[in-house]
């Protein structure tokens, strides 16, 4: 299996007022089942620990259970993280906690990861930026894999076999001022992740985007820092629509959150920010060229999250 370089460690302990976290998505659509994970720790000097956040399509809800810092650990080569009785790498997940007296254990096997197109420039979808001082760093770690196991919460079991899973991660100070961010693939043969930000550059607050479509094998790239346009953009509390062009390639994407939940955020280092997610949102995708309409995707079973207010805005 081809080692991601970013998925290990990126911040360390030794870094003040940083934090770190990896998400993780399973969607079982046989069971008709989501679930997400978010395996993270800060490093500010008054709440410094490590924890998991787990959010699942049943009962729509978070669960945050916080471990002491020294609950954490990892092991380089090959990378493997621990929380816990919890043990996350490239190979597998495994899951064991109690939140507010519900036991929730899962076991799971990953596939081989769909990694992103890489090259000096592009260590990942940051592109050159990935060499800069970052409030927020964003890293693509997989698009897509299987993931195959069992999973129980409280008296309620599952076998899961051939899942669509995704895993992404961020490291740095805080999440970006304003932003949103959907990602989905549970489509045969295709996947998307998109985000669009307010983010501290040179001194000023600049917008911008990313968004990767994997479809048939193909990758497709948009990004502000590759000359991608943002032709317009609008965002409401729970949706936001934005269309993009590259080239001869005009996208649309719109995204409705259904179900959100409050999950807790970094700023500052420190796990003391809120936002709003939906793990099991509305998604509509369309591409074109000058000879019509490439491809067009719909789903409710996209992760969003949407953070520029209650006002509409545009850029």
């Amino acid at each position: 299996m081809k080692k991601h370089k970013q998925f290990g460690i990126m911040v360390g302990l030794n870094k003040k007022s940083s934090f770190e976290g990896w998400f993780c998505k399973i969607d079982d659509r046989e069971n008709d089942l989501m679930i997400s994970v978010i395996w993270g720790y800060t490093t500010d000097e008054k709440t410094k620990h490590s924890f998991i956040q787990f959010q699942d399509s049943l009962e729509h809800r978070t669960r945050y259970i916080r471990y002491p810092i020294e609950a954490l650990s990892w092991t380089e080569d090959p990378f493997t993280l621990n929380i816990g009785k919890n043990r996350l790498s490239q190979e597998e997940m495994k899951l064991e906690f109690v939140s507010e007296g519900v036991e929730i254990k899962g076991e799971f096997r990953f596939g081989e990861f769909e990694t992103i197109e890489e090259s000096f420039l592009k260590p990942n979808i940051m592109g050159w930026l990935s060499y800069l001082p970052n409030e927020c760093n964003h890293a693509i770690i997989s698009m897509n894999h299987r993931a195959c196991g069992s999973l129980k919460i409280g008296g309620s079991e599952w076998e899961i076999s051939e899942a669509d899973s995704y895993i992404e991660k961020d490291w740095g100070t805080g999440f970006p001022e304003e932003y949103v961010w959907v990602q989905d693939n549970s489509w045969e043969g295709s996947s998307v992740v998109f985000s669009y930000a307010s983010v501290p550059m040179l001194g000023k607050h600049r917008k911008g985007f990313f968004l990767l479509l994997h479809h048939r094998g193909r990758e497709y790239r948009f990004s502000s820092i590759e000359g991608s346009k943002m032709l317009d953009f609008k965002a409401t509390a729970e949706t936001f629509e934005a269309t993009i062009k590259k080239g001869k390639y005009i996208l649309n994407l719109k995204a409705r959150q259904l179900n959100p939940v409050e999950l807790a955020s970094p700023d500052s280092g420190e796990m003391k920010a809120k936002i709003r997610e939906s793990l099991d949102g509305r998604i509509e995708l369309s591409l074109d060229e000058k000879n019509g309409r490439l491809l067009s995707l719909e789903s409710e079973r996209a992760s969003i999250d949407i953070d520029f207010g209650k006002a509409a805005v545009s850029d």
